[in-house]
Order: structure tokens, then sequence, then C-alpha cells
């Protein structure tokens, strides 16, 4: 209870600061310096916490909640769900290609590894690592796997477009503040994947954020929605906050396994 009172006065503290940012001012930039640019705002972003509302809908459903989060670069994420008088009816925790939810009133533990289709969640497809990735902000571009195939300025905002081998993504950044305003996933034949949206930007301690972004699978028709309503960034997690303590009566489902397996 300490930790969660604790995080909380930072929160409010970390939001009085806050302010918004309506005008991005055209700067010129060489590609080369854009994706420099790029990589050094991934780093600040190395240590994120804060609380989300998020809203999905598909074709068959739609849920809301809300929810505490954290991150540590390179991909440790978890969010605490938050259900009434800041009960904790569920927890998802992601390290890497792994995931776990766990639903401590239900006893009920989920398990998911690689690309297991369906976000076990919210029940839609889309990634744990494309949520996450939404959510951060970060570009994630990796110069070792990413070829820069594309580089183009229209009005204000300069467009990246890079090839890993198996998909493009056209990465949208507005000049001066150098943040993500669209990130979209197409396949080798150009159909479109994932569509990333980012709206609302405000200023906190002098990094730009976009306070409420959009995660759209046009394949599949899904749709995330999520308001940023407290942020921090580069503040040490507590302890073990990856970390999931799971009893031993606990039901584990594993979603990646097949009918025919053991």
């Amino acid at each position: 209870m300490a930790t969660l009172v604790a995080f909380a006065t930072i929160l409010i503290v970390s939001c009085a600061g806050r302010r918004p940012v309506v005008e991005f001012a055209k700067v010129d930039i060489e590609r080369e310096a854009l994706v420099d640019t790029l990589l050094a705002r991934d780093a600040i972003l190395e240590s994120i916490a804060g609380r989300m509302s998020i809203r999905f809908e598909s074709e068959f459903e739609e849920v809301s909640f809300t929810a505490d989060y954290f991150f540590a670069a390179p991909d440790s994420f978890r969010a605490n769900i938050r259900g009434f008088f800041g009960s904790v009816p569920g927890s998802a925790v992601s390290i890497g290609d792994s995931m776990a939810v766990f639903f401590p009133s239900k006893g009920t533990l989920f398990v998911a590894s690689g690309n297991t289709g369906i976000n076990p969640v919210m029940g839609l497809w889309i990634g744990m690592d494309d949520l996450v990735c939404a959510l951060t902000g970060r570009t994630e571009i990796d110069l070792e796997r990413d070829s820069l195939v594309g580089f183009s300025s229209e009005g204000n905002t300069y467009e990246l477009l890079f090839f890993d081998g198996r998909q493009f993504r056209r990465l949208s950044v507005l000049p001066s503040a150098w943040v993500p305003n669209n990130i979209q996933i197409y396949s080798q034949d150009g159909s479109s994947m994932l569509d990333i949206g980012y709206f609302d930007f405000v200023e906190r301690g002098g990094i730009v954020r976009a306070n409420k972004i959009t995660i759209i699978n046009p394949i599949r028709g899904d749709r995330v929605e999520i308001e940023i309503e407290k942020e921090i960034i580069g503040r040490e997690h507590p302890e073990g906050v990856f970390d999931l303590p799971i009893r031993k009566e606990t039901t584990i489902w594993q979603l990646n396994r097949g009918r025919h397996d053991d």
C-alpha cells in the first residue's frame, strides 16, 4: 500500500508542470541527423510510469478500463488494471516476446510467448509489443534490422520509411519536438496492418508527449483508444515491479499451445 501511495503522489506532482503544445515549427534536417535525433529521444524514454484509460472495440466486443503502467527499456512492461476503490483485479506483465496476465480473484493465469495472434488482455488481434510501442511513443528504430528506404518532408512533418525484410514501417515525425504523430505498418504487398495515431500533445519536463493514442488494425477492424491521465519519465521503478507472484492453486492457460500439444 505504501508503494501505491508514493506512486500516486509522484504522479500528481509530475502533472502539475505540463503544458499543451499546439505548434510545431518547421525545421530543416538531414535524414541521418533525424534518425540520430529519434534514437536519442528513445534513450530518454527508458523509464516511464503512469496511468491510462483504455477503450477497445472489435466487431463483437467493447470494453473500457483504467490501468497503472510501468515501462523499462528495452522491453519490460506492466499494467495493473484498476478496479473499485483502488483494487487490482488483474495484472499484465510483458518482457520480450513473453507475456503473462493474472486475475487473482479468478485464480487464473494466461501465459503467451511469441506471436500468438489474439491479445490475451483484450481479445483483439493486436500484439502486446505493438501496444507497448504505441504507449511509450518510442520509435524503436534498429539500424541493424531496419533499412531506411524512404525519406521525405511534406507540410510540417517528416516521413521515414523503413523495411526490415518482412514489412514496411512508415514513421511520420513532427519537427522541432521530434515526436511521432503517426506510425503505419504495411505488409510487403502494401496491405495496411497497423495504424497508430498520436494526438493532444503536452510538454512534460521538456519532453513532448501525446495524451491520446489510437491503434487500429484495419484488417480485423479492431480499435484501441488510450488516454494518458498521468505520467512520469525517468524515475526509478519500485523494486520487483515486473515480478508477478502466483499462488500454487492458480490455473495456468498456455495461449500459444496447439491442440495437439501435451
